[in-house]
């Protein structure tokens, strides 16, 4: 009877090792999925340039999405007092106005920095660029 009972036990062993490998697969796909689904390495970044802009009220930010969105075709646009923020709808789109505006622009994902036409000190560039990249993680 004890044979019975370990070989029986030996039996359910293999099963409770599949069970435990499937359910920590199970955790890590649920984890990887919400990961992507948050935004990547950038979860609870900022999504639209308003949110990036909310605590910059030194920078005087004014919405401007008709009157930017024009001639570049992009979904969200703002003016400050430190150069235009501009979300495109693609990181390829915002790739592009990048490389058009050369040293006066920078990007992060869809939104670009555009500093043209504008006579910033080296520490507003700087602080218009840090807010660009606040949401990045270095």
């Amino acid at each position: 009877m004890s044979r019975e009972v370990s070989t029986h036990a030996r039996h359910r062993w293999p099963l409770g090792r599949v069970g435990s490998g499937l359910l920590i697969l199970l955790v890590v796909i649920g984890l990887v999925t919400g990961w992507w689904l948050l935004g990547g390495s950038g979860a609870f970044a900022p999504r639209t340039v308003e949110e990036l802009l909310a605590a910059e009220q030194d920078m005087h930010p004014v919405e401007a999405t008709a009157e930017l969105c024009r001639d570049p075709v992009c979904v969200e646009g703002w003016r400050t007092d430190y150069g235009r923020f501009v979300r495109f709808e693609s990181e390829g789109e915002a790739e592009h106005w990048v490389t058009v505006l050369g040293d006066d622009g920078r990007r992060w994902k869809t939104v670009v920095l555009d500093m043209r036409d504008t006579d910033l000190t080296f520490e507003q560039r700087r602080h218009a660029i840090d807010t660009l990249f606040a949401a990045h993680d270095w």
